[in-house]
């Protein structure tokens, strides 16, 4: 009889199928999933959370889904999908802002009138400065739909200014004129930014100041004086 060969005894490390250490389904592999799993929790968790945002009390905020306007906030405490989906911008809209012509924005309390030449309809030159007063009434028209809103309103004010002030003499302008050209700036550069859909209401223009040259300033004071004094002998004249 030919010699029965021994058997080879399969054992499991001779078959490689003891598992190793750190292998899915050993308890070393149970706890590496579990901090790998809190920790992506967690930042899920943190990531949805910054979604959250606050709108102060003086404010109104718009909020933009991939560029696309979707809602219009008031103040408060909202939610909205965070970065990169949704895009929160925030303005003030109980503040009143200043612009003009002739004049420069203040840095502090201090308020510069520095005036622009203008022509009169009689040919004479004034330096006059004016004022405008206005507040946001619409953050998306204000933020989205025009450039620069602050040198639009500064803009078209000076452009409805001069045709108010080459439609009059000097004599009207110094005087009764003064507050029918604060009207038509404001009433005319109202409806222009309507057109433009700044989303900016005025409140108020102002003229803040008026200043003849010299020459015209002097003659201009005569004849106003020559006026009062023939009132006066008038007057004398009846009693």
């Amino acid at each position: 009889h030919a010699a029965k060969r021994p058997r080879r005894r399969a054992n499991a490390q001779g078959a490689g199928l003891v598992p190793r250490p750190g292998l899915v389904g050993g308890r070393g592999g149970r706890a590496l999933i579990v901090p790998v799993v809190l920790v992506g929790l967690a930042l899920l968790a943190a990531y949805l959370g910054s979604g959250v945002f606050v709108v102060d009390t003086d404010e109104q905020a718009v909020v933009r889904r991939f560029g696309e306007i979707i809602s219009r906030v008031g103040p408060g405490i909202d939610y909205r999908l965070p970065w990169p989906v949704d895009r929160v911008d925030a303005v003030r809209t109980t503040t009143v802002k200043k612009t003009g012509v002739g004049f420069v924005a203040p840095e502090d309390d201090q308020e510069t009138v520095i005036g622009m030449e203008l022509v009169t309809g009689d040919t004479n030159i004034i330096s006059i400065g004016l004022v405008l007063q206005y507040i946001i009434t619409n953050p998306a028209d204000f933020l989205f739909q025009t450039e620069a809103p602050e040198i639009l309103v500064g803009g078209l004010a000076q452009s409805v200014l001069t045709e108010a002030v080459i439609a009059m003499p000097v004599d009207e302008v110094l005087t009764v004129g003064r507050l029918a050209i604060q009207e038509r700036v404001k009433s005319r550069t109202q409806a222009m930014l309507d057109e433009y859909r700044a989303g900016i209401q005025i409140t108020s223009a102002s003229i803040m100041t008026i200043t003849l040259d010299g020459l015209v300033a002097e003659a201009f004071q005569n004849v106003a004086n020559a006026l009062a004094d023939r009132e006066k002998k008038s007057n004398e004249a009846r009693a």
